[in-house]
């Protein structure tokens, strides 16, 4: 049997900023990959990424991003180059030269950006549940989500990540509140400290500003873009147009909504298996 991998999590001091980061390490890697997590990736909360064939299977460097969580937030404004600086100099301060980078929703557009700023240090990508951005179209805008009153906020939330959620709340509604109880819970605890502090409030502000589509047929890397058909937060026809316009992608669609590549275990089982042997350049359909 498999021993499950070592977890060791610590603040690092970066040359830009202090990062709360996780590393998981099994007992033979088969690689190293940087994870980038989505725009609520607090690690107290988000760590299903632990059961994934990629945690058995290679090295993961991942963190809270800036603003989220036990990360720093430095003052000023922010962009998506300074979560791609940030990527870099964590790798800087782990040793990493390069990896494989997942990035997933918030994540996704970091990778990108990091791809792009930063080539060196991207191996392959995976692009999960994140558009580019420009004319190429982007994700919903979720910021007016903090607006509303929480329970309503939290309901509109779910429906942009799943439209099977939109089906369950009218079909059945005792299904839905449950949904959403188990929503707000998530919602109480990432709120402090990233609401209370100001910190998503301004990584959402980067976000909203995301656009890296001029710049897809500049990278050059092997790429994976992986979509849920019943994404609504990220569409799934501009994640498709991503995938068209990166000169070495594949697109793989799964039957999914947001968060796709945790949400079932094929997608990693699948990405394993690509990223532990050479790529084949086919365009597959999933699910």
């Amino acid at each position: 049997m498999t021993r499950p991998p070592e977890v060791n999590e610590a603040q690092v001091r970066t040359a830009r900023l202090s990062l709360h980061v996780l590393r998981s390490r099994p007992d033979r890697p088969e690689g190293r990959v940087l994870l980038l997590g989505g725009s609520n990736f607090d690690l107290r909360l988000k760590r299903n990424f632990l059961e994934s064939e990629l945690a058995r299977r290679f090295e993961i460097l991942t963190y809270e991003p800036r603003g989220i969580g036990r990360s720093e937030r430095p003052d000023g404004a922010w962009s998506m180059e300074d979560y791609a600086r940030d990527a870099d100099a964590l790798m800087a301060a782990a040793g990493w030269d390069s990896a494989d980078v997942l990035g997933e929703s918030f994540g996704g557009m970091t990778a990108l950006h990091l791809a792009h700023r930063f080539p060196h240090r991207v191996a392959r990508l995976a692009v999960a549940s994140a558009a580019a951005g420009g004319a190429g179209g982007s994700s919903a805008d979720i910021a007016h989500l903090l607006e509303m009153p929480r329970r309503k906020g939290a309901a509109e939330a779910l429906m942009l990540l799943d439209a099977a959620n939109v089906a369950l709340r009218d079909g059945d509604p005792d299904a839905f509140a449950a949904r959403l109880d188990a929503r707000l819970a998530f919602e109480t605890a990432f709120a402090d400290p990233a609401l209370v502090s100001g910190g998503y409030r301004r990584l959402l502000a980067a976000r909203a500003a995301h656009d890296v589509w001029d710049a897809l047929p500049r990278i050059a890397q092997e790429t994976l873009v992986i979509t849920g058909s019943r994404d609504r937060q990220a569409p799934p026809e501009a994640q498709a147009a991503m995938a068209r316009r990166l000169p070495n992608a594949e697109h793989w669609v799964y039957d999914c909504g947001h968060g796709v590549a945790f949400a079932t275990a094929q997608p990693m089982r699948e990405l394993c298996a690509r990223w532990a042997g050479p790529g084949s350049g086919e365009r597959v359909q999933h699910g």
